[in-house]
């Protein structure tokens, strides 16, 4: 697993390029493809990682949306 510090030096070049990374397709203004997370139900929504990250410029891959209930409804 490659070091914080890598990871934020390979970011930081990304960015200074502008361009997109070669492994995830996303610029350094872009987020990650959005995912719903229901943490009351398991089975329902996304069922991967939703932390996982890119492995050559550590951006994460997904934008979580956590869904709650209010009052159990």
């Amino acid at each position: 697993m490659p070091h914080r510090g890598n990871i934020q030096s390979r970011l930081g070049r990304l960015e200074e390029q502008g361009v997109r990374c070669p492994e995830c397709d996303l610029t350094p203004s872009e987020h990650g493809r959005p995912v719903a997370v229901y943490p009351d139900e398991p089975d329902r929504g996304f069922q991967g990682d939703p932390g996982e990250r890119c492995g050559a410029c550590g951006r994460n891959l997904y934008t979580v949306l956590l869904v709650v209930y209010e009052g159990g409804g």
